[in-house]
Order: C-alpha cells, then sequence, then structure tokens
C-alpha cells in the first residue's frame, strides 16, 4: 500500500517528514536561490512559476502529474496537519500549537482511517460555518465578479450535476471545507485533479489578476478552495472529518477563538445591513 501525503513548503522551518508525508518545496521556480534539501514542484511537468496565484496547488499539481503507483494521496501544511489522534480542543475547527511542542504531537495515520479512505472516503478538515452563503463570504473578501466567472465556466462545460452543485454549495450553504487540504484514493484524485485545473486554466486567460494586490492574487488557491467544496457535493462523496493542527507561534488558541469571533461578528453585521437595505427598498 503507497500512501503519500504531500506537506507543502516555502521556506526554511519545522515540518513532518516521516513516512507517508513527503515535504514537496512549493514555488521552487520563483525561489531558485531557497534549498529546502526536499522534492521540489519544479521537476517534470509542474505549474511551479505560478505558485503566488495557485499557492499549494503547485505541489497539488505536480503530484498529478508526476507521482506513480500511488494508492492513497494528501495534501497538508507544513503549518497544518490533520489531527487523527484527539489533540485539538473540541469543537473548534483548528487547535493552534507552537513549534516547542511540534515534537510531541502525533501526525500518523490509523490504519483504520487508510481502510475507510480505500473504501471510497474521504478525508477533509471540519467545516467551518459562516452566517451568510458561501458565494456572500467570498465576494465580502475577495472580487465577487471572478467567482461568476467561475459559474459562468462550470455552466458552460454543461454538466448539470456541477451546475447544480454549484448553486447549491455556493448561494445555498454556509459551511466551508478550508485549507484545500484532504486525503484520498488516487482514482478520486486524478478525477478531481481532471475537473479543476481546466476550470482554473480557463479562469485564467478570462480574469486579469496583474492590478491584484499580494492577497487577491492568491486567487486561484481561494477558488480552489471553494470549488473543492463543489467537487465533494457534486460526487456525493463520503466525508471523513478531522480538526485541523495549526503549528503557529503568534497566535494563542484564544487569540484563534476571538478571531473567529470577530469575523462571525463582521458578517452578522454585513448580513444585517443588506437586510436593512432590502427592508428599505420593499417600502
Amino acid at each position: 500500500m503507497n500512501v503519500k501525503i504531500l506537506v507543502c513548503c516555502h521556506k526554511l522551518d519545522i515540518w513532518a517528514s516521516d513516512s507517508p508525508y513527503v515535504p514537496i518545496h512549493v514555488g521552487k521556480e520563483l525561489h531558485p536561490e531557497l534549498d529546502l534539501k526536499m522534492q521540489e514542484d519544479n521537476a517534470g511537468d509542474s505549474i511551479s512559476n505560478k505558485n503566488d496565484s495557485y499557492c499549494e496547488l503547485t505541489g497539488m499539481y505536480w503530484a498529478w502529474k508526476n507521482l506513480k503507483n500511488v494508492d492513497v494521496i494528501g495534501l497538508c501544511h507544513y503549518r497544518r496537519y490533520f489531527d487523527f489522534h484527539r489533540q485539538c480542543k473540541w469543537p473548534y475547527p483548528i487547535t493552534s500549537f507552537t513549534t516547542s511542542q511540534f515534537k510531541l504531537l502525533d501526525f500518523s495515520i490509523p490504519q483504520s482511517v487508510v481502510d475507510r479512505i480505500l473504501k471510497g472516503g474521504i478525508v477533509v478538515p471540519r467545516s467551518v460555518i459562516y452566517p451568510i452563503p458561501l458565494f456572500y463570504d467570498y465576494a465580502s473578501c475577495h472580487i465577487g465578479s471572478d467567482m461568476r466567472i467561475i459559474q459562468q465556466i462550470i455552466e458552460e462545460k454543461g454538466d448539470a450535476k456541477f451546475i447544480n452543485a454549484f448553486e447549491d454549495v455556493m448561494f445555498r450553504n454556509n459551511k466551508l471545507i478550508h485549507y484545500n487540504m484532504f486525503i484520498m484514493k488516487w482514482d478520486d484524485f486524478n478525477n478531481y485533479c481532471n475537473w479543476l485545473f481546466p476550470i482554473l486554466k480557463e479562469a485564467e486567460k478570462r480574469i486579469d489578476i496583474s492590478h491584484y494586490n499580494v492577497i487577491q492574487k492568491r486567487i486561484w488557491g481561494y477558488m480552489a478552495e471553494r470549488l473543492m467544496n463543489v467537487w465533494l457535493y457534486a460526487e456525493k462523496k463520503n466525508l471523513l472529518f478531522y480538526p485541523v493542527i495549526w503549528i503557529n507561534n503568534n497566535s494563542s488558541n484564544m487569540e484563534t477563538r476571538i478571531k473567529y469571533l470577530c469575523r462571525t461578528l463582521r458578517y452578522n453585521l454585513i448580513n444585517k445591513l443588506a437586510t436593512l437595505q432590502l427592508t428599505f427598498k420593499t417600502k
């Protein structure tokens, strides 16, 4: 059984490297001077030079095009891992740990989880619940018209399953699986990549990001987070939800919880203002 879990890295730090974890330097083509002494995403068929806008997807693309004879494939980040051993604080979807705690954490994947994946289950992070549908959440943080273009591309492809899934997930749902993290069978991964990357490639032709700031230029990473939710919903996959370990020296768990609270309050305010505006318009 060949299991590979990519650990996306872009700078010197601490990361999981014991099997089945495979550290990969994402964006290597943009930083040839940096040698992290690990697999690099610019070897073979790659989109490493697009890392500024594709984020961890350049590592995902590299795995899709270059790995062979893999049964189970996953993706996490050097600062984010799935917690299979109840180390996180319930019920939060993510719990912060410091680098000094790193060696005390258990990142191993139980065989029972692998068995469930082989039967068709897909490991994903616990969903984050928003007070508004995902499209409006995206539009409040990014550029809503870009997501409309993604919707248009999906509609042009003509597959009713994905057209309906996009509408249900983006306009009638407020739960989001974050981080582009997953563990799944290779066949599922191959199907997902064959669906995802052509959509993003077409969107690149239609959306000019040359004037976007550094945050907004990460557009394809942000888009893929939403599109993974669409694909999982459309394919009716059996989802195995697990919390996320976050290696972070700059934020305590209390700070993390306060950030979630502030974000919820902000979205509640946006929602109430929109409701008030609609009320005035109908009078």
